[in-house]
């Protein structure tokens, strides 16, 4: 394991995180006044919030809380899923690449 390239894929993972809620930003300037397809929100949307689906049943609201939304804890959990998820991909990305130069 390579601390550089860990240090490394975690910013570059937050990045891809926000780059993803930037891009869904984008889709919906374009399409003003209307509203951008459901598919292509969709796209971006889960690409990110995919772990809350897990999380929120995890940390689930109490027995008669109105509220209705998941609770801060389950979308704190998935960001951090989303972060260690998104930086073990890159940090693949980044052994990969090495392991090519070595080769050449």
């Amino acid at each position: 394991m390579s601390w550089k390239r860990l240090l490394i894929s975690i910013p570059l993972g937050f990045l891809i995180m926000i780059a993803d809620g930037l891009s869904l930003m984008l889709v919906n300037r374009l399409y003003r006044p209307g509203h951008p397809p459901a598919w292509m929100i969709h796209a971006f949307y889960y690409f990110d919030a995919w772990p809350l689906f897990v999380t929120q049943h995890i940390f689930a609201r109490p027995p008669g809380d109105t509220f209705g939304g998941p609770t801060f804890l389950a979308v704190a959990a998935a960001g951090v899923i989303d972060l260690i998820v998104f930086s073990a991909i890159v940090y693949a990305l980044f052994s990969w690449r090495a392991r090519r130069k070595t080769r050449a």
